[in-house]
């Protein structure tokens, strides 16, 4: 695969897409055919809606089903069942159970997922075709055999690439991708494994655009999102309107829910016919994706859609151990480093002397190249920093501008403090530790520009394309690596280095406070 020339910018820009992500894609009243929607009212178990499907599905006509109640249709055991389910308990998340329908085809077994809401029912059916105990107990297997390959990973990039090659190994998709979500919500592929014939993403990052705000609120609510030919024909709810909220039925939690447009296309300009996503949630928070891709339409049964959503937390849990491992190990440094500082700091006669005269345990404890200490229009330095005159200045835009008087980090100086743009390789990042801000009475530590070269999955700024008529919009229609080279950005401040910061903070106050007495 080619890059296209390399585009130059100078900033890190937002890719995401306020107008896609206000899309509300809930309220779509379309469901894809692989299965049959029904809405009951919570008290009697009636039909009020229900998918136009469910003569092809099950025989029987809307009509002879809306209004009636669902256990005409189902044995009284099921039945009871159901409503005991609904009622016990109170709860609020998916209930799979399995259902057998009368039909004038005789008795269908469907898998049910049902959805209990504060005055309906979501009842979604999907057939069952096989032998459903005999796919459970292979994926549950399988799963168990997946937990125990990823126990022995010895990072998130190894724990991510076992799970990429054993998903594909369960699923039999051709391309299974782990997708992490960066703090602008891009997303970059951290591991692959895909037939030889589709085109390599391992790597590539692609835009916010790609999964908008609307539809990754919708994955907190959904344990995956399955589209098995994306050339399906939708289905609408008769009636239009939900009778019970007289609005349209909020189908956020709907695994049948239609597919935009503009989705369908993307899969097409991608080239596969069937994808299935599922989320991976950290600390509550949407950390990536499980994304997989098929060149033909594929259908997953219900036994292997809740084997994506089991190994989804397992791999999260997996992450989020080697990801606080990797965070202890790294506080446990700096605090050794700190210990250091903080014994030279106290020996000396003033705090000052007691931090710049050991610069280089101060310069490894923030990964720093330049630090300077200001205090009442004096400034000491150490390392590679700006001028003092650049750095008065940067202290005066601290105070009037209200930054100044906390903890204060950011890794694009030049983009909020224009005359950073005069020194990018001695300053592009900023560590202010405020000691006595009215005094202008700074810590300040500096990181210099590193220049990015970032590999795009297609150009982020053609990600939608609008009509002449402002309305009608497309996908990119390229995904070749698009080669952005960013400037004015220094490496971002980890979490560990602000709480050392902070930490340091305490302590120098304390040391000033000692001195005054």
């Amino acid at each position: 695969m080619d890059a296209n020339p390399e585009v130059k910018h100078t900033l890190i820009h937002q890719y995401d897409s306020e107008f896609c992500g206000s899309i509300p894609l809930h309220l779509i009243n379309l469901i894809q055919p692989h299965g049959v929607l029904l809405v009951l009212n919570k008290e009697t178990l009636q039909v009020a809606q229900i998918s136009e499907n469910i003569g092809e599905k099950a025989g029987i006509l809307p009509g002879q089903m809306l209004n009636s109640n669902i256990s005409d249709f189902m044995p009284e055991s099921q039945a009871t069942e159901l409503r005991k389910k609904i009622d016990r308990w109170g709860i609020r998340d998916r209930i799979p159970m399995d259902i057998t329908l009368n039909t004038p085809r005789g008795d269908v077994r469907y898998v049910a997922s049902v959805h209990p809401k504060s005055n309906y029912v979501l009842l979604e059916l999907e057939e069952v075709v096989g032998v459903a105990e005999e796919s459970f107990m292979t994926a549950y297997q399988e799963v168990k055999y997946i937990t125990a390959a990823l126990k022995e990973a010895s990072d998130v990039e190894s724990i991510c690439r076992i799970a990429a090659l054993e998903i594909r190994q369960l699923s039999g998709f051709d391309r299974v991708m782990i997708y992490r979500f960066d703090d602008l919500w891009n997303g970059t592929v951290l591991a692959e494994a895909r037939e030889e014939d589709l085109e390599p993403y391992l790597g590539l990052r692609f835009p916010a655009s790609d999964v908008p705000r609307q539809t990754r609120e919708l994955y907190y609510r959904n344990p995956y999102r399955l589209i098995p030919d994306r050339e399906f024909t939708p289905v609408r709810l008769r009636p239009v309107v939900n009778p019970i909220t007289r609005a349209f039925t909020d189908l956020s939690e709907s695994t049948l829910r239609g597919v935009p447009n503009v989705h369908v296309e993307y899969l097409r300009n991608m080239q596969v016919m069937a994808s299935m996503s599922t989320p991976i949630i950290i600390d509550n928070r949407l950390w990536g994706l499980i994304s997989c891709h098929h060149k033909t339409p594929r259908h997953p049964d219900f036994a292997m859609r809740s084997s994506f959503e089991l190994l989804a937390g397992i791999l999260a849990g997996q992450i989020m151990a080697k990801e606080r491992e990797k965070s202890l190990l790294f506080k446990s440094r700096l605090q050794d480093i700190q210990a250091r500082l903080v014994r030279d700091m106290f020996g000396q006669t003033n705090f000052v002397a007691g931090l710049m005269d050991h610069g280089d345990a101060l310069l490894e404890l923030f990964d720093i190249r330049g630090a300077a200490i200001v205090w009442e229009s004096n400034v000491q330095t150490t390392g590679i920093t700006p001028s003092v005159s650049q750095i008065q200045n940067l202290v005066h835009w601290l105070q009037l501008s209200g930054q100044g008087f906390a903890i204060f980090a950011s890794n694009q100086m030049p983009m909020i403090f224009t005359e950073s743009e005069l020194y990018p390789e001695r300053g592009s990042g900023l560590l202010a530790i405020p000691l006595e801000p009215r005094r202008g009475v700074y810590l300040l530590g500096f990181r210099p520009e590193v220049i990015q070269t970032v590999d795009w999955g297609g150009n982020p700024n053609e990600a939608i394309r609008f009509e002449a008529d402002g309305r009608s919009y497309h996908p990119r229609n390229s995904f070749a690596i698009w080669q952005e080279t960013v400037r004015l950005h220094s490496e971002p401040w980890q979490p560990e280095v602000l709480e050392a910061a902070e930490s340091l903070r305490t302590l120098v106050l304390e040391r000033l406070l000692n001195e005054r007495e």
